[in-house]
């Protein structure tokens, strides 16, 4: 318990009994002072009670020193009675002065108490202001508060969906009616009518709203009459700012649902553009073909009904593709691409995939170097194999007839780094980041190659899924070369820490 709280608690029996304690002190200064200064001995004393308690008992202070004085140190001795005039005057020059200095100290101190209060709120409010700005929902708004009343926890208590506040001891203090009516307060459905009630219903119940234009995100119960010299100003001026920044943080978040229903019927409508146009050309071819041998198969040998069927054959599985950078593209978008992986060397991956090429490489041929350094990579294999047949795929789209599509694989530090040229149109600079994005083509119109602007985009997302990157970057053996410059697809895959623990399948032969 400090000074403050004792003298509070003993305030009256210090201020009646203090000033005749004090006089034995008085009569051991009258020896080396003059009678007459004995009232400044009393003086302080009143200035201190002042200070330290109240005025009114400043003022019983001065009184019970009056009496001390006139008792102890006016003529008659030993009686309240005082017979000369010098006395009288002294002692009610005393007293005035003790009601009057009383007074003022007792003054000067409400107003320094209240400036130092204005000066710790204007700090929380800097603080809260300067929190509320990064709040990016209700609850960072709603934590940011707490944090500020954590000086008056004991006096205050934020009522919230998600706080167990009965158990509050202001909560507990309250009828099971009063706190159904919280309860009811918490659950009020906001309009514009009920919005302009709330001043009124504040004051009817004793608390504050917190609020959105749409609903009511929480209720704080203040005890003000336990803060002293709590400026009311600026607290409403706070809770107002916090308003403001639940209303901010709701239109945030309205408008973060509304941009991602504009990107998913924006995906939507790229995806039935990408999949009319991609898939339009080989159902035409493969409806064609097969028309035609069904109505002239009688007239045709069968060099021409086995060209026919290829035909068919080649649209089929070309369809088949799509459809399966479309699962591998959903699997993506909902995280569901689950890596099972295992050891793998990068001859078995480039085996596989050179495998699925065979049919698209009728007018390109490729050219394969790896390095004999190249560690084997614990990966998932096929979504590799899928990622690197996608380069392959997009490189044969854009290559001119009888280029090369090389292939080159080496470690660098700590990865290993695929990289796939090919000798086309190339890509601008602006155009190389872009090219990743969903549905995303290099050329449009008429011009655009069959494709649905999705094999890149599944590639990163399967390398990234590994830990590894995608990136393009201009040919090196074609910078000359302005009709077709070419462009180069770097694939880096981080080298696991398991492999110092692993034998290359070589090593062991």
């Amino acid at each position: 318990m400090n000074a403050e709280k004792v003298l509070r608690k003993f305030a009256y029996p210090i201020g009646i009994l203090f000033p005749w304690l004090l006089t034995p002190f008085a009569f051991l200064v009258t020896d080396s002072l003059p009678k007459a200064n004995v009232p400044l001995l009393y003086i302080v004393m009143v200035v201190f009670i002042a200070i330290n308690v109240t005025v009114e008992l400043a003022i019983i202070n001065a009184l019970s020193s009056f009496f001390a004085f006139s008792f102890f140190f006016a003529e008659p001795y030993g009686s309240i009675m005082i017979h000369q005039d010098e006395d009288l005057l002294t002692i009610s020059l005393f007293l005035l002065t003790s009601i009057l200095v009383g007074y003022m100290a007792t003054k000067h101190k409400k107003n320094v108490q209240k400036i130092r209060m204005r000066e710790f709120m204007t700090d929380i409010e800097l603080e809260l202001l300067e929190r509320l700005p990064k709040a990016i929902d209700t609850k960072d708004v709603i934590a940011a508060l707490r944090d500020a009343l954590k000086p008056w926890q004991e006096h205050c208590v934020l009522i919230t969906h998600e706080d167990n506040w009965v158990t509050h001891p202001m909560i507990r203090r309250l009828t099971n009616l009063r706190k159904t009516y919280l309860e009811e307060l918490l659950e009020l459905r906001l309009t514009p009518e009920t919005i302009a009630k709330i001043p009124e219903l504040e004051q009817e119940h004793d608390v504050y709203f917190l609020y959105s234009s749409r609903q009511v995100i929480g209720l704080l119960r203040i005890a003000t009459e336990n803060i002293q010299h709590l400026p009311r100003d600026i607290f409403l001026l706070l809770l107002h700012q916090v308003n403001i920044s639940l209303e901010r943080t709701r239109l945030a978040a309205d408008l973060e649902k509304e941009k991602i229903a504009k990107e998913n019927e924006l995906l939507r409508s790229s995806l039935l553009s990408s999949v009319s146009h991609d898939f339009r050309t080989p159902l035409t071819t493969m409806i064609g073909a097969t028309s035609t041998v069904l109505e002239f198969g009688e007239h045709l040998d069968k060099q021409q009904t086995r060209e026919l069927l290829n035909t068919v054959l080649e649209e089929a599985e070309r369809l088949n593709r799509y459809t399966q950078n479309l699962l591998d593209m959903t699997r993506l978008g909902f995280g569901q691409m689950q890596l099972e992986c295992n050891w793998v060397s990068v001859e078995e991956i480039l085996s596989v995939v050179k495998k699925r090429l065979r049919p698209l490489l009728t007018q390109n041929h490729l050219t394969e170097v790896i390095a004999t350094q190249v560690p084997s990579l614990y990966v998932h294999a096929a979504l590799l194999e899928q990622a690197i047949f996608n380069v392959i795929d997009n490189a044969i789209k854009f290559s001119p007839r009888n280029a090369s599509i090389d292939i080159e694989c080496v470690k660098e530090a700590d990865q290993v780094v695929i990289t796939i040229c090919d000798q086309g149109t190339g890509i601008p600079e602006d155009e190389r980041e872009k090219v990743f994005e969903r549905f995303h083509t290099a050329e449009k119109g008429d011009r655009r190659k069959s494709g649905s602007g999705l094999g890149l985009t599944i590639c990163r997302g399967m390398i990234m899924a590994h830990g590894g990157n995608v990136s393009i970057h201009p040919n090196p053996k074609r910078v000359g070369d302005r009709l077709n410059p070419g462009c180069c697809v770097r694939i880096a895959l981080p080298l696991s820490d398991q492999h110092e623990q692993q034998k290359l399948p070589k090593s062991e032969e």
